[in-house]
C-alpha cells in the first residue's frame, strides 16, 4: 500500500510539472522556458530565474532558428517542433552610395616602357571612384539588385620640346590625358549583424556586368611651318594640336566588402573596399590634328590586352526604406 501511494504521488507530480518549452536562437543558443504566445513578429515566453520568480520576455522571430513547444491540452510527450522561416525585413530596399580613391595596379603593364618610365604618366593609375548600389532584401541577410561604378583619372604636363638642334630652339608643349571607366551589372549582397542591437553590420557584394572604357588625349605646341619659309634664318611658328580618343567595352566583375554602423533607423555610414576586373582586348579609336590629318579604327585587336583591374577604398553611406 505504501509503495502504491508513493507511485501515485510521483505520477501526480509529473503531470503537474509545467511543460518545458525550448527556443533555439539564430546564434545557436538554447532557451529553456514556457512559450506563452507566438505571433508573426515575436515570441512571448516565461523563464524561471529563481525558485519563485518567473519573468515574461519577448524575442523577435528574426533571432529565432526554431522552437519546441508542448501543447497545454496534450500529454508532455507530444511536442510541436517549428522551424522559423527567415522573416522578410521591415525595410526591404537597401540603397548605398560610396566615394573614395581608387588604384589601377596593372594598367601600365600593357603600355610601352617609354611611357612607364615617365613618372608623370604614372598619375593615370590613381584616381577618383564612385559606387552606387540598389538591392532588394528578401531576408535580413540576402538581397539582389544592381550596381554602378565610376572611375576617372588624368594627368597634365607642360615641358619644353626641342624643335631645332642647330641653335638649339625649344617650344613649349602641353599634354592632357584623362580616362574613364563605367561599370553596370547585376549584384547580390550578403549581410551579417555583429551585435545584438543590429547597429554594426558586415556586407559582401558580388556583381557581373558590362564595363566601358574611354580615354581622351590632347597635345598642344608651337611647331615650325617650313611651308612658309622666309629665309634660311627665318621660320614661321604655327600652333599645332592633336586630339585622340580610344573606347572599348568588355565583361567585368566586382567583389566588395564593407562594415557599417547604423546612426538612424534608415541611415548608416561605413568603410569598405571594392575590387573590379576586366580585360580589354579590342578598342576603337579616332585621331585628328590641326593640320587636317584624321584617322579612325574600329574594333582593333590589341597585341597586349589592357587589364582594367580597379581597387578602391571608399566611405559608404546607406539608407533603407520600405
Amino acid at each position: 500500500m505504501r509503495k502504491f501511494l508513493i507511485l501515485l504521488f510521483v505520477l501526480f507530480a509529473w503531470q503537474t510539472l509545467p511543460a518545458q518549452d525550448k527556443i533555439i536562437t539564430a546564434n545557436g543558443d538554447t532557451i529553456l522556458c514556457r512559450i506563452i504566445s507566438v505571433s508573426n513578429n515575436h515570441i512571448v515566453y516565461e523563464q524561471q530565474t529563481d525558485k519563485k520568480l518567473v519573468s515574461g520576455k519577448i524575442i523577435p522571430l528574426s533571432d529565432v532558428a526554431e522552437y519546441f513547444r508542448v501543447p497545454a491540452m496534450q500529454s508532455s510527450n507530444e511536442i510541436y517542433v517549428s522551424r522559423v522561416p527567415a522573416p522578410a525585413p521591415e525595410q526591404p530596399w537597401l540603397i548605398s552610395v560610396s566615394v573614395g580613391g581608387a588604384y589601377l595596379p596593372w594598367l601600365l603593364e600593357s603600355i610601352t616602357e617609354e611611357f612607364t618610365e615617365n613618372d608623370d604618366y604614372k598619375k593615370l593609375d590613381k584616381g577618383f571612384s564612385l559606387n552606387a548600389n540598389v538591392h532588394y532584401l528578401i531576408t535580413d541577410y540576402v538581397g539582389f539588385g544592381v550596381q554602378y561604378s565610376f572611375f576617372t583619372s588624368g594627368r597634365k604636363s607642360n615641358y619644353p620640346t626641342m624643335i631645332s638642334s642647330y641653335y638649339p630652339v625649344y617650344s613649349n608643349s602641353d599634354v592632357r590625358e584623362r580616362q574613364y571607366i563605367n561599370y553596370a551589372g547585376l549584384s547580390v549582397i550578403f549581410r551579417q549583424f555583429l551585435d545584438k542591437n543590429r547597429k554594426l553590420s558586415l556586407s559582401e557584394t558580388l556583381s557581373g556586368g558590362l564595363l566601358l572604357y574611354r580615354a581622351e588625349g590632347q597635345y598642344k605646341s608651337f611647331m615650325p611651318d617650313y611651308s612658309s619659309l622666309y629665309s634660311q634664318y627665318s621660320v614661321q611658328m604655327r600652333y599645332f594640336s592633336q586630339n585622340a580618343l580610344i573606347t572599348g567595352n568588355t565583361f567585368g566583375a566586382t567583389i566588395g566588402i564593407s562594415a557599417e554602423y547604423k546612426l538612424l533607423p534608415y541611415f548608416s555610414v561605413g568603410l569598405g573596399g571594392n575590387f573590379m576586373y576586366g580585360s580589354l582586348s579590342k578598342v576603337s579609336g579616332e585621331y585628328k590634328d590641326s593640320f587636317g590629318n584624321t584617322e579612325k579604327v574600329t574594333n582593333e585587336k590589341l597585341e597586349n590586352p589592357t587589364i582594367l583591374s580597379l581597387t578602391n577604398e571608399r566611405r559608404k553611406y546607406s539608407s533603407s526604406g520600405v
